[in-house]
Order: structure tokens, then C-alpha cells, then sequence
């Protein structure tokens, strides 16, 4: 018999098809199980190799090998009169036919219904599922999307190109999109579906990944809704990495018009990017941007001060790249004196101003340009001058989630408490697990008696940044003025965290309140010529004073360091020549800072105290238009400035006996001096001596209690 005759006989033929299509059905099954997993490249070839080299040792089987009744017997051993091979060859043409029957119907679904779902759908394409989606919600995530390469360049492409798709989503009305704080701090965690739509408050998940090889990307990109972890949309793309740029916008610009008609249905318009400057940076470029804002959304000092080292460089090669400019503009002013950084207000401010200028003349709908012009007046001490600029910012992005806690910010400052309490509220949704949000909420629950509300957030800040809530305990106690309380939490939080800031100046101030004035003046604290001032040690304040002032680069800085030890050693005229300088240099010249809130008042009564009421008439008058003197905070504040001194110490005395005390640095604020010729200030100042004698003991109770525990858990 011949050699064809003979492979004939042998069902090698039979078995090498048989074979193949079951490893080609194979391959396609496990592709789509692997690319739904955001498994690494090395498996898919892995298994592709094994099922290569596994054909040669099939053949050779099938060769040697005979399936007869008594089992599997070398080919050689068989008697030909007793073979079987025409009925192993009939069950090899049934289970060939079966297997390809399987492939074909793979290949259709694949075909004509997979593909018809991953493509962009439209009305008469989407059907049920549509409706289906639009009746679930238009809440959605935006998660960091994998990196499968496993270089750290990659990485930023990978993050660049969630983020991208984050901001073009987020600009649809019809969506609400969770902010990039919230969704990023998930990154790199193995959490379920259902629990990150838990963590973000999210009916739908946008996840993917990132296979970089060479100058070719692979980009997957899935919608999943949350309730039962269904893949709602899915597509995968292959492209050349020529222009990096170019690939991010034109597969943000897919994915968003593919995704938006499944969440919302034919109501929602897929958003466009905004309005090019015609200006396209370059692939190194680009990833210099997105390194820079990887460091920015850090927000650490460090960190702030690196993206604004990186962006320096960046906008004097590329002056036209107008995100670069807005971002480098954010940049300077978080790292301006008044905020986190070194640079002096007035030269940080003129830089923001002309970084803003130039990067609205190149895209006027950049909403980072609004935010940042927003933050700058809402620094410069002018929240009513905010505002516009924060909500135009929201207009061009309805899922800013920062700007949204801006405005709330701003409207609280102005007592526009329903605009700031919805604007808060909008925020928290969008941005559940930002630590700067849940701050905030916090802070303006626990002032406005919303303690449920507190409770709530403080509980997801210890889920998300531990140090952070702690501090926050703390700070909640230092302001609701108890002060031993306030003393051991602090205390307590300097030894759990010791790499995070130890807040010396509070500390101080809870220290010379409790008596610990030796310990308080041993502090590296801001406080301690204000602390000797209050001690009666005049050399030593002034000495102190000197050295405070040469910390401070920032003019305004430095002013606040002189006057503050001025009025704590009632030295108030020379207090009042600072704040004078303050007030015709930056209020009257519209320069810098306009003066917070405290200098203004107390030059008010600086004023007042040299006889100049009629020029510190206008001023007063124009801050009590400024503040809330509708909250209960601010009543005492506001009877001063109308000159109702008796009315605003009897209201002192009474919040002082329910635990409220107006505490300074040691005993009553000096910033209240205008008080001290009344017969009843000594009612006050007895009062809260004995408010400081019974936190003195408290403190003295606690801590026995803490080293007690302390002892028996160490024996």
C-alpha cells in the first residue's frame, strides 16, 4: 500500500483535522476569555504554542497508534484482519463535523452579533438593551484602564487615556460622571464590581486595558453595569502609535459615541471635545503633560512643586499647548505662599493671570482655565467674584467635581448656604472617596449641626485615608474648643503617623491653653512669639516675632507675623501702622490679596481705637455685607463691627458658660481688646480661666487613663 494510501487507513488525516479546528475553536474561546480578564499578552501565546507544538506529537500518535477494542495498541501489534480503523475513522467524521459545526456558529455570533454590539449602535441597532440602560441610570465610572506592558512609560499613556475618555464623558449633560480623584485611587486594587459601584456611587463601570508593543497598541475598552456585572458594550482596537495624541482622541471620540446611546439612549448627545487651538503636541510632549499632571493630582507639597518644574520647561518649548498653560497656572498658584509653596503672592498671582490669559486666547472652553480663575479670587479674599467663574467652569464640564466643592466653598463664605449645601452635595456624588471632599463635608456638617451627614463621611475617610480622618478627629475637637480632648487626639496622631505634619502651631496653642507653656514655646510653631506676647514676655515675643517674619517670603505673610505679636502685647499703634500698610498697599491698589477677614476686623478696631471711627466706619460696614452674621458663629463678630461692644460681650459671656469660649492663644483673643475697658470683661476673663483650670484637669485625667492602658497592654 502506498504512503497516502496507508496515512489514509490510519485516520491520520482524520486526526490532523480533527485537531486543527479544535484548536482553532480553542484559540478563539480562550482570546475572548483572556481579553475579558485583562490578561497579559504571554498567556494567549502561551497557550497558542502549546497547541502548535502539541499537532507533531498528535500526528505521530495517530501514526503509531490504533484504537481497538482492547485499548490503545502500537499499530505494529495489530492484527490487520482484526482492525478497526473504518469505525474509529466514522467516529472521527462525526466528531470533525460537530467541532466545525461549533466553529461555524462561533463564527456567526462573532460575526454578525458580537460585532453589530460593539459598533456604534443606532436607534433602530440598539433595541431593547438600549432602553434597558437608559432606564438604569447615566451614573458612570471611569476606571484607570490596565497597563499589560508593563513599562512605566506606558503607564502614563494608559492613565492619560482613562483620564481622556473621563473628561470627554464627563462634559455630556446627560451623564454623571465620578470624579478622577475617586476612581483613581481604586488603581491597582482587586476589588468586585459591585463594591467599586458601592465606593463611587455608580450604575455603570468603564474599565480596560493597554497592550503596548513597539510602535502598536492594543486598546480594550468594556462598559459592565454594576447591579449584575453584565458587559454591556465592548470593543477592541488596534492602532499605530505614530501619533500618540492623535490615537487617545480619536479612540476617546469612539468609545464615548458608542457608549453614551447605551447608558442614556437616543436623549444623549455624545460630547465633543472642545474646540481645538489647532495646535497638536508632540508624542514626548504629551507625555511630559501627563507625567507633570500625574505628580499634580498628588497634591503634596513635593509633589506640586515637581509638576511645576516639569510644566516651566514644557510651556516655554511648547507656548501653544494650551492645557499645559492651564495646568502650569494651577501649579503656581498651589504653589504660591498662600497655599502650599514658597512663591510670594504678588509674583504668583501676575503669573497666573498671564498663564490663564494665554491659555484662554488658545481654547476659551478649557474649564481648568475657569476652576483656576475661580481659585484665584477665592485666595485673594473676593468668594462673590468666584462664583461666576466656578459655575461657568461646571457649564463646560457638568461632572467638575472640584469646582463643584469650590462653589460650595465660596457660597458658605457668602452665607449662600442653599447654593453651597447643593453644590456640596453634587460634589460628594461625583468625587465619594476625595479626601479634599470628604474634608470639606465634614468640616461644614460638624459647624452646621449636620452631625449625621458628619458621621457618615468621617466613616469613608477612615476607610480611604486612615491618617486623614484621624487628623480630622482632632481638628474637630480643636474646634469645638475641647481642648484637652482636642491635646490627647493630637498627641496621639503625631505617634500613629509621625511621617505626616505634626501640626506644631496647634499643638502649642493647646499647650499654653492647658498651662504647658514651656512646652508650648519648645514647639517649632508659628505661635510662639504670640504665646510669649500673651505671656507678658515682650523681648522675647519681639525676638520671636523677627524670626517668624524672616520664615515668610510672601509680604502679607510677614505683615500678619508683626501685627498678631503687635495686638498680643498691646502694642496697637504700632499694629495698626502693619494693617494700614496691608490695607492702602493691596485693598485700595486691587493688588495681591484683598486682607482676610480678621486683619480687616481688627484694623477696624484699631481704628477705632485712635480715634478714626469715621474712616473705620465704611469698612466695617462693608465687611458685615461680606460675612454670614445670619449663623451663630458670627453673631458676636458682627455686633462689634456695628460698634454694639456691650451686646457682644454678654454674648461672649454666655457661649463662654455653654463651653464656647472665645479662646486665643492664652486666655481671651486679643484680636477682642476693644472689650477690655467694660466692667464686665473680668466676668469673661474669670470664666475662662476656669474653663482652662477644668481642661487642665481633664488633660491631667487622660493622660493617667492613656499611660494606664499603656502599662497593662505592655506589661
Amino acid at each position: 500500500m502506498s504512503l497516502f494510501g496507508e496515512l489514509q487507513r490510519r485516520n491520520v488525516f482524520r486526526v490532523t483535522v480533527a485537531y486543527v479546528v479544535s484548536a482553532w475553536l480553542l484559540a478563539q474561546v480562550a482570546d475572548l476569555v483572556l481579553d475579558n480578564i485583562a490578561a497579559p499578552d504571554w498567556v494567549m501565546q502561551t497557550i497558542l504554542l502549546v497547541l502548535l507544538l502539541g499537532l507533531a506529537p498528535v500526528v505521530f500518535f495517530s501514526w503509531a497508534y490504533e484504537v481497538t477494542p482492547d485499548g490503545v495498541k502500537r499499530e505494529s501489534e495489530v492484527d490487520r484482519s482484526q482492525s478497526i480503523t473504518h469505525v474509529t475513522g466514522r467516529k472521527l467524521d462525526r466528531t470533525i463535523t460537530f467541532v466545525l459545526v461549533l466553529a461555524v456558529a462561533y463564527f456567526a455570533v462573532d460575526k454578525f452579533v458580537l460585532s453589530s454590539s460593539q459598533t456604534v449602535a443606532t436607534p433602530a441597532d440598539t433595541g431593547e438593551i438600549t432602553a434597558e440602560a437608559a432606564t438604569a441610570g447615566n451614573t458612570i465610572a471611569v476606571l484607570p484602564f490596565v497597563n499589560m506592558s508593563g513599562d512605566e512609560e506606558n503607564e502614563y499613556f494608559s492613565d492619560g487615556l482613562s483620564e481622556e475618555l473621563l473628561n470627554v464623558l464627563a462634559k455630556n449633560p446627560a451623564l454623571q460622571v465620578a470624579a478622577r480623584t475617586s476612581s483613581f485611587s481604586l488603581k491597582g486594587e482587586k476589588i468586585e464590581i459591585g463594591e467599586i459601584g458601592r465606593r463611587l456611587n455608580v450604575e455603570h463601570v468603564l474599565e480596560g486595558s493597554v497592550r503596548k508593543s513597539g510602535d502598536q497598541v492594543r486598546i480594550t475598552a468594556q462598559l459592565i453595569r454594576v447591579e449584575n456585572g453584565f458587559h454591556l458594550w465592548s470593543d477592541t482596537y488596534d492602532r499605530n502609535l505614530d501619533n500618540i495624541f492623535a490615537v487617545q482622541d480619536e479612540i476617546a471620540a469612539k468609545i464615548t459615541a458608542a457608549l453614551v446611546p447605551q447608558i442614556v439612549g437616543e436623549s444623549g448627545t455624545p460630547a465633543s471635545s472642545p474646540a481645538s487651538s489647532g495646535y497638536e503636541p508632540s508624542a514626548q510632549a504629551y507625555q511630559q503633560y501627563l507625567l507633570a499632571r500625574e505628580y499634580f493630582n498628588k497634591r503634596t507639597a513635593t509633589s506640586i512643586d515637581s509638576a511645576y518644574e516639569l510644566l516651566k520647561v514644557l510651556v516655554r518649548e511648547h507656548s501653544d499647548y494650551a492645557e499645559a498653560q492651564a495646568l502650569y497656572a494651577h501649579a503656581t498658584l498651589l504653589n504660591s505662599a498662600r497655599m502650599s509653596g514658597d512663591i510670594p503672592w504678588i509674583v504668583a498671582e501676575a503669573q497666573v493671570r498671564r498663564l490663564l490669559e494665554k491659555a484662554s486666547s488658545l481654547k476659551p472652553d478649557l474649564p481648568e482655565i475657569y476652576l483656576v480663575e475661580g481659585r484665584l479670587h477665592a485666595r485673594s479674599r473676593d468668594p462673590k467674584a468666584a462664583i461666576p467663574f466656578f459655575e461657568r467652569a461646571i457649564e463646560l464640564n457638568p461632572s467638575y467635581a472640584e469646582a463643584y466643592r469650590h462653589l460650595s466653598e465660596a457660597a458658605m463664605h457668602l452665607g449662600q448656604t442653599d447654593k453651597a449645601w447643593q453644590a456640596l452635595e453634587t460634589a460628594l456624588k461625583l468625587d465619594p472617596i476625595s479626601v479634599s471632599t470628604l474634608t470639606w463635608v465634614i468640616d461644614e456638617a460638624t459647624d452646621h449641626g449636620r452631625s449625621a451627614m458628619a458621621d457618615d463621611a468621617i466613616q469613608v475617610l477612615r476607610q480611604v485615608a486612615p491618617a486623614s480622618a484621624d487628623w480630622r478627629h482632632f481638628a474637630n475637637l480643636f474646634q469645638s474648643k475641647r481642648v484637652a480632648e482636642a491635646a490627647i487626639a493630637l498627641e496621639d496622631y503625631r505617634a500613629t503617623w509621625p511621617d505626616e505634619d505634626p501640626d506644631d502651631h496647634r499643638l502649642a496653642i493647646l499647650y499654653a491653653n492647658l498651662g504647658k507653656t514651656d512646652e508650648a514655646l519648645a514647639l517649632d510653631s508659628g505661635a510662639t512669639p504670640y504665646i510669649a506676647a500673651g505671656l507678658g514676655q515682650r523681648e522675647t515675643a519681639l525676638s520671636l516675632m523677627e524670626e517668624e517674619a524672616a520664615r515668610h517670603t510672601d509680604p502679607h505673610d510677614r505683615a500678619d507675623v508683626y501685627w498678631v505679636t503687635y495686638v498680643n502685647l498691646g502694642m496697637y499703634d504700632e499694629a495698626l501702622e502693619v494693617l494700614s500698610d496691608l490695607w492702602y498697599g493691596y485693598a485700595a491698589e486691587d493688588i495681591g490679596p484683598r486682607m482676610d477677614v480678621g486683619d480687616v476686623f481688627v484694623y477696624v478696631e484699631l481704628l477705632r481705637h485712635a480715634g478714626r471711627a469715621d474712616e473705620a466706619a465704611p469698612i466695617a460696614q462693608e465687611l458685615i455685607e461680606m460675612i454670614p452674621v445670619h449663623e451663630a458663629g458670627w453673631t458676636a463678630f458682627a455686633l462689634m463691627l456695628e460698634g454694639k461692644h456691650e451686646a457682644a460681650l454678654d454674648l461672649f459671656i454666655e457661649q463662654t458658660k455653654a463651653g464656647n469660649p472665645p479662646l486665643g492663644y492664652i486666655g481671651v483673643r486679643a484680636n477682642y481688646f476693644a472689650l477690655k475697658d467694660l466692667p464686665e470683661f473680668t466676668t469673661l476673663e474669670r470664666l475662662i480661666e476656669e474653663f482652662r483650670e477644668e481642661q487642665r484637669a481633664l488633660y491631667e485625667e487622660l493622660t493617667a487613663a492613656r499611660t494606664s492602658a499603656e502599662d497593662t497592654a505592655h506589661p
